[in-house]
């Protein structure tokens, strides 16, 4: 059997309810000595971030996001939402007394099954989080959260062509999302935390382009405000395995933004641009994109 099917076979099998019911019955009660949550927009580097502190031996990570090992935190998908909270924000927004302590106690015995033993900090990434900072600041102590935000024409462009509406039926659009309901997800990540902000008492924003240019000195940054030891230079030499290419970190705004035609940038800001100046994402080269209009 060709072993990309088998992956993928078994990634589905730890996602169904049967082995969630018994993760929640043969897990474990999980207090590590920090929980480190990763926030941001879906296509922003929130998954090769997590796999890269996931090298430090004392953060333990899960195999995916963690939505998916628990049948207590909803999803965008099951909404029919895949990659677009946005949509269903009041579906999957949770505030600190939306859950009792025995739900918020099953999701952490059904993680556990997943999350290797006697590592101190354990680290979650689930873009869903994003609208529920403060239930999780609420409920997993302490809480540390770490926001990574990327140039909002690269997100749109990344959220339009990777949404799998085949794979996640979608209530309203067939094929895939238009650009400005892309454009518009991002926008509502950035002003769900920015209002959210206040409230959290451990968090710390980095930007995607300062992680991919820059990876030493912003990992340190990241590892002095989790107050741990630095990660190992070999993490620097890595290359990481994404999208069936084995690759280093590196910058992939240039290549998702050319791929964006003028009417594209002109939608995206409609929606976007209030934001986008707010980050300091100013408008790419016009002349320079060739992509489709869509």
């Amino acid at each position: 059997m060709n072993r990309q099917l088998m992956k993928r076979g078994y990634r589905w099998l730890k996602r169904t309810r049967a082995a969630q019911h018994l993760a929640a019955y043969f897990g474990r009660d999980l207090n590590p000595d920090r929980w480190i949550f990763i926030v941001g927009c879906y296509n922003s580097g929130t998954t090769i971030l997590a796999r890269v502190l996931g090298e430090h031996p004392c953060i333990g990570t899960l195999p995916d996001e963690g939505t998916f090992y628990t049948d207590v935190l909803p999803a965008p998908e099951d909404f029919g939402w895949t990659r677009m909270w946005a949509c269903c924000k009041n579906d999957v927004h949770l505030k600190p007394r939306d859950l009792s302590e025995r739900e918020v106690r099953r999701i952490k015995r059904q993680w556990s099954i997943w999350y290797p033993k006697g590592t101190p900090n354990l680290l979650e990434k689930s873009v869903a989080n994003t609208p529920r900072m403060q239930f999780l600041q609420a409920h997993f102590k302490p809480a540390y959260f770490i926001e990574l935000v990327r140039n909002g024409y690269a997100v749109a462009e990344g959220i339009q062509r990777r949404a799998d509406l085949d794979r996640w039926p979608n209530p309203e659009y067939k094929g895939k999302y238009p650009i400005e309901l892309c454009a518009r997800q991002w926008a509502a990540c950035c002003r769900t935390i920015e209002q959210s902000r206040p409230s959290i008492d451990r968090f710390l924003r980095v930007r995607y382009e300062d992680f991919t240019e820059n990876t030493k000195d912003t990992l340190e940054q990241i590892t002095r405000f989790l107050d741990i030891s630095p990660l190992g230079s070999s993490v620097l030499q890595k290359t990481w395995s994404f999208q069936e290419k084995d690759e280093p970190i590196k910058n992939m705004n240039p290549s998702s933004v050319e791929r964006l035609s003028p009417r594209q940038i002109r939608k995206i800001e409609e929606v976007a641009g209030d934001v986008l100046r707010e980050r300091n994402y100013p408008r790419p080269p016009v002349a320079q994109s060739a992509g489709t209009s869509g």
